[in-house]
């Protein structure tokens, strides 16, 4: 079994055109973390962790009064484990761009 440790959440670009994005982290469909107030430049230290097996889907989410924005889904494998810090990019739509900083523990 495998831990991801998700460390930091950054905002590149926000998807929201007035205002803050309200950032939500989101694994396998469960939100774990957020919703975080993130413009551009910002960012947030995380201590989120989740032990699971094989690999695990990580969705970040921008929430909206009407329909919430998915900003991107990525996919991380136990075989990252002990690799060391990786960052993962949230991109899906062109208005925004976040970058996730992570680790994965075996």
């Amino acid at each position: 079994m495998a831990e991801l440790h998700i460390k930091k959440l950054k905002c590149v670009k926000k998807d929201d055109v007035i205002g803050k994005d309200e950032a939500s982290l989101q694994v396998n469909g469960t939100t774990i973390s957020g919703p975080h107030l993130l413009g551009k430049g910002d960012s947030v230290t995380l201590t989120a962790m989740r032990s699971f097996t094989g690999s695990i889907k990580v969705t970040l989410v921008d929430e909206d009064a009407g329909k919430d924005d998915t900003l991107g889904t990525v996919t991380i494998t136990d075989t990252q484990a002990g690799i060391g810090t990786l960052t993962a990019f949230f991109n899906a739509l062109p208005s925004a761009d976040y970058h996730m900083t992570y680790d994965v523990h075996s």
